[in-house]
Parts: structure tokens; sequence; C-alpha cells
């Protein structure tokens, strides 16, 4: 990311926030832009991901779960970024991958089965001995995950107000 970055000042939202009392509408409505334009070019990325896992044949199972994960975990970063305005670029924030609001659809599911989808990842990545059926859910579960959540994420940003 280049700098200066809005991305880079913290929490988004509370940044907007604080300087409410200082900036007029025309410049608070320019943050919120730049955040709308993070928040779609990260969907933009998980697509990116997800058509490049989709194009995967059984051999390439590492890559298609990985890439399917990055799909997963960059929607679920867009959805944050336009709630609560959390965003970073830590190795720990992959912890937060099914970190969603409350009003999410399917969250509980979400909630359930993407930290699975974390832990094959892991195993795709970092684990030299696994094979394919040393997955928790597999390519084809994983795969009907991810989409299925993207249409969420699309779905709710939409509900929220967002256009893309």
């Amino acid at each position: 990311m280049k700098l200066p970055h809005l991305l880079n000042l913290g929490n988004v939202r509370k940044v907007k926030h604080n300087l409410s009392i200082i900036l007029d509408v025309s410049a608070l409505d320019r943050i919120e832009d730049e955040i709308v334009a993070n928040v779609i070019a990260l969907l933009t990325l998980a697509k990116y991901h997800y058509r490049f896992a989709r194009k995967q044949s059984g051999p390439n199972w590492r890559q298609k779960v990985s890439r399917l994960y990055y799909a997963a975990y960059n929607s679920a970063r867009a959805v944050r970024l336009y709630t609560t305005g959390d965003y970073s670029t830590e190795v720990k924030d992959h912890q937060n991958l099914d970190k969603l609001p409350d009003d999410f659809p399917n969250r509980a599911r979400y909630v359930n089965q993407l930290p699975v989808l974390r832990e094959d990842r892991n195993i795709c990545d970092y684990d030299h001995l696994a094979a394919a059926s040393d997955l928790g859910l597999g390519t084809a579960n994983s795969t009907a995950l991810v989409q299925e959540f993207l249409e969420d994420v699309i779905r709710y940003l939409r509900g929220k107000g967002l256009s893309f």
C-alpha cells in the first residue's frame, strides 16, 4: 500500500467520526468514498482468488483450497472494513476471519465453517505430508462454502447501501 493512505490511520470509522468536528460534509463524504473504494477493492481481490481457485483441478487441491481461503478472508475483511472500520495486514488478522456482524446472513454457519477452511488452508500451505483426504471440508465443500459466502457478502453490503 502506497503512503500516505487512509487505511494506515487505524480504524477508519473512528477516524472519520473524530474528524467530523473539524471537517465539512464534503470532506467527510470523500473519506466515505475512500472507505467504499477500498471495500470494493478487497471484494475484487476476493473474486480474483475465487476465480483462480475454481480453475484448479484435482491434482492442484492445495492451490484450490488456499485460494478459496483467501477469497473468503478478503471478503470478510471487506465486511469488517465497511461495518466497523477495522483493517489490518498483520498476520494475527487471520484470527478474525469469522468475526462477522451479528446481522450477517447465515452467520452461524460461517462462524463454524470458516475456521475449518483456515485450518485446511494451513494444511495445504504448510503440511508437506498432507493428502487431500486430510482436509476438514475438502475441495468441493470449500468451493460451495466460499461461493455462498461471497454471495452473502455482496448481498449484505448492497443491503447496507453499497452499489458495485
